[in-house]
């Protein structure tokens, strides 16, 4: 066999050359796209958390309300029966709706003593895993509610909730409370808004660790107190 020809060294490291200049081509042209899908999944989890805001505000403000409804009622010797029950719901509804908002602030429950000393990237990567932790549970809560609610259920029984809860025992949609006029289903409807909200939240976290981790993206939000 005769010596091999220059340009046939040359043509493969050519070719190399070409794809991986173009594999950069086409990372830097998908990137904008995946900036793009980020700044979404940021803007619906800001506009969910102002909502939930809103939210907290009016439920503790109304907890007070009833509060000083109940002991001035008291005092005065004609107490409400039904006040206690309703700041009760009052404020099973905050603590679900300020969880979600939390996770947005990222300011859910963490031990950090291991991921605080670690770099930039790394520790954004141990936070995407925490990210994933957070959406795994809220997926786990929606099924449990679309268990628990039954809708499919209550279709098949023609949305009548006697005959529902006579073929499932399920009495979702016929319980009511003690003393409030209105069927416990009202109140529990917080449980899925919560699970939906949470996982808006901790997708948006999640997609913005995952950026910072592979250097694609701005830092991370670091932790930060809630501010009412």
């Amino acid at each position: 066999m005769g010596p091999a020809r220059p340009g046939a060294r040359a043509a493969p490291r050519h070719r190399r050359a070409r794809l991986t200049t173009l594999a950069g081509t086409a990372a830097e042209a998908a990137a904008p796209i995946a900036a793009r899908r980020r700044g979404l999944l940021r803007r619906a989890s800001d506009a969910l958390a102002r909502a939930e805001r809103a939210l907290v505000i009016a439920g503790m403000a109304l907890i007070l309300a009833l509060i000083l409804l109940n002991v001035g009622t008291r005092a005065a010797g004609a107490s409400l029966y039904w006040v206690d029950e309703a700041a009760v719901f009052a404020m099973v509804f905050v603590t679900f709706v300020g969880a979600s908002w939390l996770v947005h602030l990222r300011l859910d429950f963490a031990v950090t003593l291991l991921t605080d000393p670690l770099p930039g990237r790394l520790r954004a990567a141990a936070r995407a895993v925490a990210d994933l932790a957070v959406l795994f549970f809220a997926g786990l809560m929606a099924v449990l509610c679309w268990w628990w609610f039954d809708l499919t259920g209550l279709a098949r029984a023609g949305w009548d909730s006697q005959a529902h809860f006579l073929d499932t025992f399920n009495g979702i949609w016929r319980e009511r409370p003690n003393t409030i006029p209105v069927r416990k289903f009202w109140f529990f409807l917080v449980m899925p808004w919560f699970a939906c909200t949470m996982a808006v939240h901790a997708t948006a976290n999640l997609a913005e660790d995952l950026a910072a981790a592979v250097g694609r993206g701005a830092p991370a939000r670091e932790r930060r107190e809630a501010e009412i």
